[in-house]
């Protein structure tokens, strides 16, 4: 009989050969591909990318505020509306949130099959973790 190291290496091996055949069945897919394309169109601007730095920042700092106590006036929420315009109508903006829509119902799909396969709730189970 197998000791317990040799069957959590066996384990292991086989999770990993899953998890690459589940990754190759993703990039398989043109709304993976097409989501991947927009990421990498997305990440090659440095003007967009400064772009959600600067919206994710100030983001932030408001929720920061605001969770110390103190009520926002729409003088200290006017740049923040003005820069969220800016940056949800940025056309590399809208092409990474439409593929990743597009790309969604997939894995969806896909946490579905898993849950099946587990006989658990896959998606509850990886927000968990």
């Amino acid at each position: 009989m197998p000791n317990t190291a040799t069957m959590k290496y066996h384990v292991n091996v086989i999770i990993q050969d899953v998890a690459r055949a589940l990754a190759d069945a993703i990039l398989a897919d043109s709304q993976a591909r097409g989501y991947q394309s927009a990421i990498r169109t997305f990440e090659d601007d440095p003007q967009v990318v400064a772009l959600e730095k600067r919206f994710m920042d100030l983001y932030a700092e408001l929720i920061a505020r605001q969770q110390k106590g103190e009520i926002l006036s729409q003088q200290d929420m006017a740049p923040f509306y003005t820069l969220r315009s800016e940056y949800y109508a940025h056309p590399l903006i809208v092409a990474r949130n439409d593929a990743l829509s597009a790309f969604k119902p997939l894995l969806a799909d896909m946490a579905e099959q898993i849950s099946v396969q587990l006989g658990l709730d896959f998606t509850e189970l990886a927000s968990a973790a």
